[in-house]
């Protein structure tokens, strides 16, 4: 069982949403000089194009309609040549705090050049971030690729919401790993913030987010329909956490350079952490058929913890998953398993007097937080979204998720749910990616332009 991820509250443990982070994070955005210069997690992508060039682009549409009926299943291939973002001149930078779980969190709101008086309400969108780096620092209102959105945005006429979460930059709170449950309140907290703004149009405010973020967008819109105008996911998954964390450690480990021997000891062993994180193991089969193939190692014995917990006890055997992992933390397939910035010290904080109950209830919890899946949610998302995904993403298999997100949406009767694949791009995706910012300023103009 893992306690990664989790925290002391009381007499119980309560675990957090930091085991998201195993072989699915990537970073999200470039941060600015202001802020911790730290990726959310180093996955390696190829290289992105340099800002301002023309490029000849093929956006493959998988899923995609405007307006009344069923999503579209083909798969339509077209070539344009697509220009960067024209520098915006003009925009207002509000300072602004709301409150948020008993803290008051500072946020910058972007407004369009001074309106008139007797121009109509302004649509707005609220930025939400990923998941974060190991140290609970998610993207806040210095985040470059936040500050150029919410400008870039201003000039098509929205307002646009980009804020320090609890704990980081100028919020008050404590900085963590929230589960997604917290992070969707979080977000609604921002959204009526927004919507409570007199120049704003209560009826109009949408969702942009990145990465993790996703996942919280679909969640609100789902609960919240009433009070989410639309979505605009980029890179998110439409695979199970525990499905993501394989995908992630495999693409991560094999883009390193590594022999596909060291690949699958590197999927062997992340699936052996998240069968010791389940009530009941899913990977059995799967990890003894791979690790007869690869002999003795590291492995065999933390599959014997995994599988055969009951000789040793489960407060007995995190010391000794602790000695594994410290055994085979410099090991190259180990690379992308964030052992020693992750899983050792949250491992090496819990209390020596931890309890079997205690570690019970952190199974539970890390059970459906691990089994979380996106078809609970984005079959209950109607209103409009724009799903963008990378070719080459290496935390979020783009053979699959786009398709789950066209399946899930129409299952919901979306009929307004455009899903496209940006070819030759991998998870850092934003305005210097070719084809981007005219995909989302066509898709957003279409909807809420004058």
């Amino acid at each position: 069982m893992s306690l990664v991820g989790s925290s002391l509250v009381g007499s119980s443990l309560v675990v957090s949403s930091a085991v998201l982070m195993v072989g699915c994070g990537g970073s999200e955005s470039e941060p600015v000089a202001s802020e911790p210069a730290v990726p959310e997690l180093p996955a390696r992508q190829p290289a992105a194009p340099e800002s301002g060039a023309n490029h000849a682009t093929a956006g493959t549409t998988v899923a995609g309609t405007t307006g009344a009926g069923p999503i579209a299943t083909e798969s339509a291939v077209s070539a344009t040549t697509v220009d960067t973002p024209s520098a915006v001149s003009s925009w207002r930078d509000e300072e602004v705090q709301f409150s948020f779980d008993g803290d008051e969190l500072f946020g910058v709101l972007t407004l369009p050049p001074e309106p008139d008086p007797d121009a109509a309400l302004i649509p707005a969108i609220v930025l939400v971030s990923g998941s974060g780096d190991e140290f609970g620092i998610r993207s806040g209102a210095t985040t470059r690729t936040f500050v150029d959105h919410a400008h870039q945005l201003a000039g098509e006429g929205f307002a646009v919401l980009r804020y320090d979460p609890p704990g980081v930059g100028r919020s008050g709170g404590s900085r963590g790993f929230p589960s997604l449950e917290q992070r969707v309140d979080e977000t609604l907290a921002a959204m009526r913030f927004v919507a409570s703004r007199s120049e704003i149009d209560p009826d109009a405010v949408g969702l942009l987010g990145w990465s993790q973020g996703p996942w919280v967008m679909a969640m609100t819109a789902a609960r919240y329909p009433d009070e989410v105008a639309f979505l605009v996911s980029v890179a998110g998954s439409g695979q199970t956490v525990e499905q993501q964390q394989v995908y992630g450690i495999e693409s991560q480990t094999r883009a390193a350079g590594l022999a596909e021997d060291d690949v699958a000891k590197a999927v062997v062993f992340g699936r052996l952490m998240i069968d010791w994180q389940l009530i009941e193991p899913i990977y059995r089969d799967d990890n003894e058929a791979a690790m007869a193939e690869l002999g003795d190692g590291p492995w065999a014995t933390m599959a014997e913890l995994v599988y055969d917990e009951g000789d040793v006890g489960p407060v007995a055997s995190v010391p000794l998953v602790i000695e594994i992992l410290t055994e085979v933390q410099d090991e190259p397939w180990a690379s992308e398993l964030v052992l020693r910035e992750l899983y050792i010290p949250q491992l090496e904080s819990l209390p020596n007097d931890i309890t079997v109950d205690q570690l019970a209830a952190v199974r539970a919890q890390t059970d459906a937080l691990l089994r979380t899946d996106p078809a609970d949610f984005l079959t209950e998302v109607r209103v409009p979204v724009l799903a963008i995904f990378g070719e080459h993403d290496l935390n979020v298999d783009s053979s699959k998720s786009p398709r789950l997100f066209e399946q899930y949406l129409a299952e919901a009767g979306n009929d307004d749910a455009t899903i496209v694949v940006l070819p030759d791009v991998g998870h850092g995706i934003g305005l210097p990616t070719p084809g981007y910012w005219t995909l989302l300023s066509d898709w957003l103009r279409t909807r809420f332009g004058e």
